[in-house]
Protein backbone atom coordinates (compact mmCIF):
# COMPACT_ATOMS: atom_id res chain seq x y z
CA UNK A 1 0.00 0.00 0.00
CA UNK A 2 3.01 2.44 0.82
CA UNK A 3 4.30 2.54 -2.39
CA UNK A 4 0.87 2.56 -4.31
CA UNK A 5 0.14 6.07 -1.97
CA UNK A 6 3.85 7.36 -3.03
CA UNK A 7 2.48 7.42 -6.58
CA UNK A 8 -0.55 9.66 -5.61
CA UNK A 9 0.32 13.53 -6.15
CA UNK A 10 -2.20 15.18 -3.38
CA UNK A 11 -2.13 14.64 0.39
CA UNK A 12 -5.32 13.70 0.00
CA UNK A 13 -7.24 10.79 -1.73
CA UNK A 14 -10.64 9.21 -2.19
CA UNK A 15 -11.70 5.67 -1.77
CA UNK A 16 -12.69 5.50 -5.68
CA UNK A 17 -9.05 6.37 -6.37
CA UNK A 18 -7.38 3.51 -4.11
CA UNK A 19 -10.04 0.76 -5.51
CA UNK A 20 -8.34 1.33 -9.22
CA UNK A 21 -5.15 1.40 -8.00
CA UNK A 22 -5.97 -2.09 -5.62
CA UNK A 23 -8.15 -3.36 -9.04
CA UNK A 24 -5.81 -6.54 -9.04
CA UNK A 25 -5.95 -7.30 -5.19
CA UNK A 26 -8.41 -9.70 -4.39
CA UNK A 27 -9.97 -7.86 -1.70
CA UNK A 28 -8.99 -4.15 -2.14
CA UNK A 29 -11.48 -2.90 0.42
CA UNK A 30 -9.36 -4.88 3.51
CA UNK A 31 -6.23 -3.29 2.12
CA UNK A 32 -7.91 0.41 2.46
CA UNK A 33 -9.14 -0.63 5.92
CA UNK A 34 -5.70 -2.30 6.80
CA UNK A 35 -3.97 1.20 5.82
CA UNK A 36 -6.15 2.81 7.99
CA UNK A 37 -5.80 0.61 10.99
CA UNK A 38 -1.64 0.78 10.44
CA UNK A 39 -2.26 4.87 10.06
CA UNK A 40 -1.21 5.02 6.64
CA UNK A 41 -4.35 6.76 5.95
CA UNK A 42 -6.15 8.87 8.34
CA UNK A 43 -10.09 8.85 7.35
CA UNK A 44 -11.58 11.86 7.21
CA UNK A 45 -15.16 11.03 6.55
CA UNK A 46 -16.52 7.63 4.95
CA UNK A 47 -14.51 7.39 1.32
CA UNK A 48 -12.36 10.41 1.87
CA UNK A 49 -8.51 10.15 3.30
CA UNK A 50 -5.40 11.62 4.20
CA UNK A 51 -2.07 10.03 3.01
CA UNK A 52 0.01 10.01 6.36
CA UNK A 53 3.27 9.98 4.73
CA UNK A 54 2.45 12.85 2.82
CA UNK A 55 1.80 15.33 5.20
CA UNK A 56 5.04 14.36 7.52
CA UNK A 57 7.65 16.99 7.23
CA UNK A 58 10.29 15.48 9.87
CA UNK A 59 9.41 15.50 12.98
CA UNK A 60 6.01 18.03 11.56
CA UNK A 61 2.82 17.20 10.53
CA UNK A 62 2.00 19.87 7.95
CA UNK A 63 -2.09 19.92 6.61
CA UNK A 64 -3.36 21.84 4.10
CA UNK A 65 -6.08 22.49 5.74
CA UNK A 66 -7.89 24.93 2.72
CA UNK A 67 -7.60 22.47 0.08
CA UNK A 68 -8.95 19.59 3.13
CA UNK A 69 -12.18 21.74 3.34
CA UNK A 70 -12.61 22.21 -0.41
CA UNK A 71 -12.48 18.54 -1.28
CA UNK A 72 -14.43 17.26 1.99
CA UNK A 73 -17.51 19.02 1.13
CA UNK A 74 -18.48 20.78 -1.75
CA UNK A 75 -19.00 23.29 -3.95
CA UNK A 76 -17.45 25.20 -1.31
CA UNK A 77 -14.79 27.90 -0.84
CA UNK A 78 -13.19 28.93 2.84
CA UNK A 79 -14.49 31.78 4.19
CA UNK A 80 -15.24 33.37 7.59
CA UNK A 81 -12.76 33.71 10.51
CA UNK A 82 -9.93 31.07 9.18
CA UNK A 83 -9.90 33.17 5.96
CA UNK A 84 -10.20 36.71 8.14
CA UNK A 85 -7.18 35.02 10.16
CA UNK A 86 -5.59 33.83 6.93
CA UNK A 87 -5.18 36.90 5.44
CA UNK A 88 -4.53 38.99 9.26
CA UNK A 89 -7.22 40.88 9.60
CA UNK A 90 -8.17 39.20 13.23
CA UNK A 91 -5.85 38.80 16.05
CA UNK A 92 -7.14 35.56 17.42
CA UNK A 93 -5.60 32.21 16.11
CA UNK A 94 -8.80 30.15 14.44
CA UNK A 95 -8.83 26.25 14.81
CA UNK A 96 -11.76 25.03 13.24
CA UNK A 97 -11.77 25.39 9.43
CA UNK A 98 -15.18 27.98 8.25
CA UNK A 99 -16.29 27.12 4.47
CA UNK A 100 -19.32 28.70 3.00
CA UNK A 101 -21.36 26.22 0.63
CA UNK A 102 -24.30 25.59 -1.73
CA UNK A 103 -24.96 22.61 -0.43
CA UNK A 104 -26.52 21.94 3.41
CA UNK A 105 -24.95 23.48 6.44
CA UNK A 106 -22.61 20.63 7.27
CA UNK A 107 -20.00 19.83 9.90
CA UNK A 108 -17.21 17.76 10.02
CA UNK A 109 -15.35 16.84 13.24
CA UNK A 110 -12.15 15.14 12.09
CA UNK A 111 -9.13 13.53 13.30
CA UNK A 112 -7.09 16.91 12.36
CA UNK A 113 -9.48 19.09 13.43
CA UNK A 114 -13.20 20.23 12.83
CA UNK A 115 -14.40 21.84 9.47
CA UNK A 116 -17.94 23.82 9.37
CA UNK A 117 -19.65 25.12 5.97
CA UNK A 118 -21.96 27.52 6.13
CA UNK A 119 -25.04 27.50 2.96
CA UNK A 120 -24.97 30.89 0.69
CA UNK A 121 -27.40 31.08 -1.84
CA UNK A 122 -26.56 30.77 -6.01
CA UNK A 123 -27.16 34.18 -6.31
CA UNK A 124 -24.56 35.16 -3.81
CA UNK A 125 -21.92 32.70 -3.81
CA UNK A 126 -20.07 33.33 -7.04
CA UNK A 127 -18.90 36.88 -6.36
CA UNK A 128 -15.29 37.45 -4.99
CA UNK A 129 -13.79 33.51 -4.62
CA UNK A 130 -10.21 33.63 -5.75
CA UNK A 131 -7.96 30.77 -6.39
CA UNK A 132 -4.73 30.43 -4.10
CA UNK A 133 -1.86 27.69 -4.32
CA UNK A 134 -1.02 25.56 -1.36
CA UNK A 135 2.32 26.16 -0.23
CA UNK A 136 4.31 22.94 0.05
CA UNK A 137 1.90 21.02 -2.29
CA UNK A 138 0.00 20.43 -5.37
CA UNK A 139 -2.84 21.86 -6.51
CA UNK A 140 -4.28 25.24 -5.34
CA UNK A 141 -7.93 26.13 -3.08
CA UNK A 142 -11.22 28.35 -2.94
CA UNK A 143 -10.91 31.00 -0.63
CA UNK A 144 -13.10 33.99 -0.26
CA UNK A 145 -11.25 37.38 -0.61
CA UNK A 146 -10.74 39.37 2.47
CA UNK A 147 -13.98 41.52 1.09
CA UNK A 148 -16.07 38.18 0.45
CA UNK A 149 -14.77 36.43 4.11
CA UNK A 150 -15.67 39.31 6.16
CA UNK A 151 -19.55 40.06 4.16
CA UNK A 152 -19.62 36.39 5.05
CA UNK A 153 -18.68 36.90 8.18
CA UNK A 154 -21.48 39.86 8.91
CA UNK A 155 -24.13 37.82 7.11
CA UNK A 156 -23.88 35.05 9.42
CA UNK A 157 -23.24 36.40 12.15
CA UNK A 158 -24.00 40.22 12.80
CA UNK A 159 -27.67 39.85 10.91
CA UNK A 160 -30.22 42.39 13.14
CA UNK A 161 -27.58 44.64 14.34
CA UNK A 162 -28.37 47.97 13.31
CA UNK A 163 -25.65 50.62 11.33
CA UNK A 164 -23.98 51.72 14.93
CA UNK A 165 -23.64 48.41 16.80
CA UNK A 166 -21.80 46.81 13.86
CA UNK A 167 -19.41 49.10 13.99
CA UNK A 168 -18.81 48.84 17.29
CA UNK A 169 -18.69 44.79 16.51
CA UNK A 170 -16.26 44.79 14.26
CA UNK A 171 -13.82 47.15 16.58
CA UNK A 172 -14.60 45.65 19.60
CA UNK A 173 -16.15 42.58 19.77
CA UNK A 174 -14.56 40.90 16.52
CA UNK A 175 -11.53 42.99 16.90
CA UNK A 176 -10.36 43.46 13.26
CA UNK A 177 -7.66 45.99 12.18
CA UNK A 178 -9.35 49.08 11.13
CA UNK A 179 -5.87 49.56 8.54
CA UNK A 180 -7.46 46.51 7.30
CA UNK A 181 -10.78 47.56 7.02
CA UNK A 182 -9.75 50.58 5.41
CA UNK A 183 -7.64 48.61 2.40
CA UNK A 184 -10.35 46.76 1.58
CA UNK A 185 -11.16 46.80 -1.71
CA UNK A 186 -15.25 49.22 -1.37
CA UNK A 187 -15.83 48.81 -5.41
CA UNK A 188 -15.86 44.64 -4.66
CA UNK A 189 -17.28 44.90 -1.59
CA UNK A 190 -20.15 47.17 -3.20
CA UNK A 191 -21.16 44.34 -5.99
CA UNK A 192 -20.77 41.78 -3.26
CA UNK A 193 -23.47 43.15 -1.26
CA UNK A 194 -25.49 43.87 -4.52
CA UNK A 195 -25.60 39.82 -4.99
CA UNK A 196 -26.20 39.24 -1.14
CA UNK A 197 -29.59 41.55 -0.62
CA UNK A 198 -28.34 41.93 2.86
CA UNK A 199 -28.90 45.11 5.00
CA UNK A 200 -26.46 44.19 7.23
CA UNK A 201 -23.97 43.99 4.42
CA UNK A 202 -25.13 46.76 2.54
CA UNK A 203 -24.42 49.03 6.81
CA UNK A 204 -20.83 47.29 5.71
CA UNK A 205 -20.60 48.85 3.14
CA UNK A 206 -21.31 52.35 4.20
CA UNK A 207 -18.79 52.01 7.49
CA UNK A 208 -16.10 51.66 5.24
CA UNK A 209 -14.44 54.29 4.55
CA UNK A 210 -15.20 56.04 7.57
CA UNK A 211 -14.20 53.85 10.58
Amino acid sequence: MRKLLDHIETPYVDAQTLLNLLADYRRPRECILRAVKNKELIRLKNGFYLITAKIQLGSNTIIPFEQVANMLYGPSYVSLEWALSFYGMIPERVHTVTSMTLGRNKEFRTPVGDFIYHRLSPDSYPVGIVQKQSAGFVGGFLMASPEKALADWIYITCKGLNKDQLKVELIESKRLDPNSLRQLNKPLLVEIATCYHSKIVDYLVDLIGVI
